[in-house]
């Protein structure tokens, strides 16, 4: 798996914010159920029962949406938990190239020109990973909490 360029972020904020709505709207029409049902006896029984059927297809479909966006962020934290893996195992031998590179210097394999020039190269790639792992464990955490919160 290719280690995106692009931050770290991806579409799940804009999906986030296309859930809080659909979120909003279902606790909305749970409410209007309730209140709906708390008026039978009050109502036609024919007029309540199709107004009741709408918003209960309301419901299912709000149902629905969610459950699909909930899908989505399962897949992107499932990318971002390999993005992880992939960011740390590339950190961690990284550390390990430059302590060899340090290994091969002191033994004359190189002089202290090359051995800056290389350990500079080396310097710079890990610190592009750190911050491509920090990001990427930031939006993880997020989706995360996302998912816990849609589950509970």
């Amino acid at each position: 798996m290719k280690i995106p360029d692009n931050g770290g972020d991806n579409s799940s904020g804009a999906s986030g914010d296309k859930l809080v709505p659909l979120l909003e709207e279902r606790s909305r029409t749970e409410k209007l159920i309730a209140s709906i049902e708390a008026r039978r006896g009050e109502i036609q029984a024919d007029v309540l029962e199709r107004v009741h059927t709408d918003y209960v297809v309301r419901l299912e479909n709000l149902n629905r949406e969610i459950d699909r966006q909930a899908r989505n962020f399962q897949s992107t934290l499932d990318d971002y938990r390999k993005l992880v893996e992939l960011l740390e195992r590339a950190v961690s031998l990284a550390g390990r190239s430059m302590e060899e590179l340090k290994v091969r210097q002191e033994l004359g394999e190189y002089d202290m020109e090359k051995y800056n020039e290389i350990s500079g190269e080396k310097s710079k790639k890990v610190e592009y990973y750190c911050q491509k792992l920090e990001s990427y464990k930031v939006n993880k955490r997020r989706l995360e909490n996302v998912l816990g919160q849609l589950r509970s």
